[in-house]
């Protein structure tokens, strides 16, 4: 045996040995990777869970819009239609009441949300939310969102409508929001709006 073959031999050994002592290399990364993926997956679960309780409390505290039909007024029209008269501009307009205070209204089917002036939202008790952007004829104005609790209107009522309050108005502009409630039927100086199928 030759010093080259003493070493070939010895090589071969110290490899062995190594191989031997070293962990095997498929167990180490699966325990890392376990040590990865156990947190990541507790972090999706809180988040999923957190994201369900905050929609499930959301939805506690702003319930969806409801739609009530009676026969209030007495007037022995049928359960939820309303008949308005133009007044000489051609402008559908009359009394309504929110959360039981009555107000002057017009019809306003260019604006998308029910706007109600500043002094009127004071006198409901109406809630002054967030600040938005509205565009109107007269140019942007910064309206603030809210909640009525209650609409009336002839012999319908609506629960839980959003809304907004605007400083500048001198009637509350009944928008499309609203009116989406409806079917609506003009006939020369009179609208007539009645509770939509499924309202």
């Amino acid at each position: 045996m030759g010093i080259e073959d003493r070493d070939y031999y010895r090589e071969k050994l110290r490899n062995q040995a190594r191989q031997q002592s070293a962990p095997p290399a498929r167990a180490g990364s699966v325990g890392a990777l376990r040590y990865l993926l156990m947190p990541l997956a507790a972090l999706a679960g809180l988040w999923y869970g957190a994201d369900a309780l905050l929609a499930k409390q959301a939805a506690a505290k702003h319930p969806p819009p409801e739609v009530l039909l009676s026969t209030v007024d007495g007037s022995g029209r049928p359960a939820g239609t309303v008949r308005i008269k133009a007044d000489r501009q051609g402008h559908f307009r009359g009394t309504l009441s929110i959360n039981n205070v009555p107000m002057p209204f017009m019809i306003d089917t260019g604006a998308t949300k029910t706007s109600i002036p500043e002094k009127y939202a004071v006198a409901a008790g109406l809630p002054r939310g967030g600040a938005v952007q509205a565009e109107t004829a007269g140019g942007r104005v910064t309206d603030y969102q809210t909640r009525i609790a209650s609409l009336k209107l002839g012999n319908l009522e609506l629960r839980n409508l959003d809304a907004h309050i605007n400083r500048y108005l001198d009637e509350v502009l009944v928008g499309m929001n609203t009116l989406k409630y409806f079917r609506i039927e003009q006939n020369g100086d009179s609208l007539v709006l009645m509770a939509a199928d499924g309202a």
